[in-house]
């Protein structure tokens, strides 16, 4: 079973895991409201990464933010996140790492927070396992993590709210 489990790979989506539980350990309230600036959108769009709905501006509470950065791996929602708990994403992606190397992942960097392809943004069967455990004891991380769907409040682009429905469970 430990096979190729140190072997490096590309965690893409896999990121929003790590994403997700640091925003969730670091915003005591998940009801307040985060705004999207525009700037965030721009670079996201060139990259063709996923994106969960939101647009530049839009008002949503951080516990929206966690679902669209997980069920539909929403690029937009994770840089959200990341510029509201550390002011940018590097700043974010230094939390990151260092709940890496907190829990013991000794074969991961990241460099981004949404998962888009980079050279040094890399990780492990093994760690990834790590991460998913540790975090699977946190009950907000559980329930956003196993979520197959999730509506948000309605927000000030979205009066009607945005219905997610999880990657994990499409066929």
């Amino acid at each position: 079973m430990d096979k190729s489990s140190e072997e490096k790979i590309y965690p893409a989506s896999l990121t929003k895991i790590m994403t997700v539980l640091v925003a969730i350990e670091n915003i005591p309230d998940l009801k307040e409201k985060i705004s999207l600036p525009k700037s965030i959108f721009t670079g996201l769009y060139g990259a063709n990464a996923s994106m969960a709905g939101f647009l530049p501006n839009e008002e949503i509470e951080a516990k929206d933010l966690l679902y669209g950065s997980m069920l539909p791996s929403g690029a937009e929602a994770s840089i959200g996140l990341a510029n509201f708990i550390a002011g940018s994403e590097r700043g974010f992606v230094k939390l990151m790492n260092e709940k890496a190397q907190q829990l013991g992942m000794e074969d991961t960097h990241f460099k981004n927070a949404t998962g888009l392809h980079h050279p040094d943004h890399y990780t492990s069967v093994k760690d990834i396992s790590i991460l998913l455990q540790y975090a699977l004891t946190n009950s907000t991380f559980r329930d956003v993590y196993t979520a197959e769907r999730y509506s948000i409040s309605p927000t000030n682009l979205h009066p009607a709210g945005i219905t997610f429905t999880s990657l994990m469970f499409k066929k």
